[in-house]
């Protein structure tokens, strides 16, 4: 991998253009310190104030309806970082606030406040998070509990960031009420909604929801939607439909299941005499390799190959091979060969459980764009290979262990060589 490049470094009150409409915005501070701290968004229009609730991204609404500005919670590289698509963002917003809030209580002695905060920093990466764009380091002074690190803003057609570093008295509920969000008080007695409240709900900050919650609600959602295609993936696979009609199905399942935009679907790619069915997008990164057979065709390895060969050539890690009932997803390896290995399967028919919901997310939209999700289930997995556990079992530690324990158990004495002689030969020739 190459160097990051280093990007423009700005004072508090500067300001600089932005060369591309797709980047990432990282929000870092010290990652030694113990406070509840978080990072949030706000799509400002020409009032000063959020549009609608649904401009307010923050941990329980990660993401804009959009799409223009998702919220990853655990990038590898900064505390907080943003997907921000400005070219998606729409017209009548003038910027974009980014801001960090320390969930404590009001000032008093001893009460951590932004002040406190080291290494504390906002950044704008291009979309790979290679090259570093523009950064602004700052050290606050003052004892508020919510700080704006900087916005974004329209100027002239394009768009600018400002170094803004300022201070906001109350925390990130006061900071949110400011900015037009309606909120709903934690504390609140439940009253009946009125028919307002009802068509745009007011925004909960008091439950946080974890990492783990928000995707076991994002698996829960995607079954329900997967669920009502399985008639018409039942049907498909009964009338043997052809690989045409099979992709049109498979076209609504991306969109309308894992959450793919239209723009994000590229059929039919050849690049150097190679072809793929599909390739899945987020933005300008291709993620994903897909080979789409006919419906309720018997799925065999060998399907993969050209997904696979198109991948390694074209940096591409994960390969898709479905006949729309049959879902594989395959880690692209490139050492001494290229090679395909089975992250997982899963079967739709006759029904798709939560489990399998599980898995699916990780290669849709939503599990793409958390990065190191379906990098962390593949390292489970292959953790977990016959040969992993070969490899584990004849190490040093564990062949000492089994001396140990069988000489406990049966008071004979052996090599350390003589016992693991014998554990390979019950493990790899039973």
């Amino acid at each position: 991998m190459r160097d990051e490049i280093m990007g423009l470094e700005l004072q508090q009150g500067a300001n600089a253009p932005l060369v591309q409409n797709r980047i990432l915005v990282g929000i870092g501070w010290d990652a030694g310190v113990s406070w509840d701290i978080d990072a949030c968004a706000f799509l400002i229009g020409s009032t000063g104030q959020v549009r609608h609730d649904q401009d307010f991204v923050f941990y329980n609404q990660a993401e804009t309806p959009c799409g223009s500005l998702i919220l990853e919670s655990e990038p590898d590289d900064d505390q907080r970082r943003f997907r921000a698509f400005l070219d998606r963002v729409p017209e009548d917003v003038t910027k974009i606030i980014f801001t960090v809030t320390l969930a404590t209580e009001p000032d008093v002695e001893g009460c951590p406040h932004c002040g406190l905060l080291d290494q504390l920093y906002i950044r704008l990466t291009d979309l790979a998070g290679e090259d570093e764009l523009i950064r602004f380091d700052l050290k606050p002074a003052g004892r508020e509990r919510a700080l704006m690190l900087g916005d974004l803003y329209r100027h002239q057609g394009t768009w600018k960031f400002r170094a803004v570093g300022q201070g906001y008295n109350g925390g990130l509920d006061t900071l949110a009420t400011a900015l037009g969000v309606n909120l709903q008080s934690s504390t609140a007695e439940e009253t009946e909604a009125s028919e307002d409240d009802r068509n745009n709900p007011p925004v909960t900050l008091s439950r946080r929801r974890s990492p783990k919650q928000v995707r076991a609600e994002k698996a829960e959602a995607l079954q329900k939607a997967l669920r009502r295609f399985l008639p018409q993936i039942r049907a498909a696979v009964d009338n043997q439909l052809n690989e045409s009609n099979t992709r049109m199905i498979l076209d609504k399942i991306l969109m309308d299941v894992l959450g793919y935009s239209m723009d994000e679907i590229k059929a039919e790619q050849k690049v150097q005499g190679r072809k793929a069915d599909y390739v899945l997008a987020v933005g300008d990164q291709d993620l994903i390799v897909g080979e789409s057979k006919r419906a309720g065709l018997t799925l065999r390895d060998k399907h993969v190959f050209q997904s696979t060969s198109y991948g390694a050539y074209s940096g591409i890690r994960w390969a898709l091979l479905t006949n729309l009932a049959t879902w594989r997803v395959y880690h692209i390896a490139t050492h001494d060969m290229v090679t395909a290995n089975l992250v997982f399967s899963v079967d739709l028919l006759p029904d798709v459980s939560l489990e399998d919901c599980e898995r699916l997310l990780l290669i849709s939209r939503f599990g793409m764009t958390r990065k190191g999700m379906l990098e962390k289930h593949w390292n489970e997995v292959s953790a977990l290979t016959r040969e992993s556990l070969i490899r584990a079992l004849l190490t040093e530690d564990v062949i000492n262990k089994i001396r140990l324990v069988i000489k406990r158990d049966t008071g004979c004495s052996f090599d350390n060589e003589v016992i693991q002689q014998v554990v390979e030969d019950t493990l790899i020739h039973p």
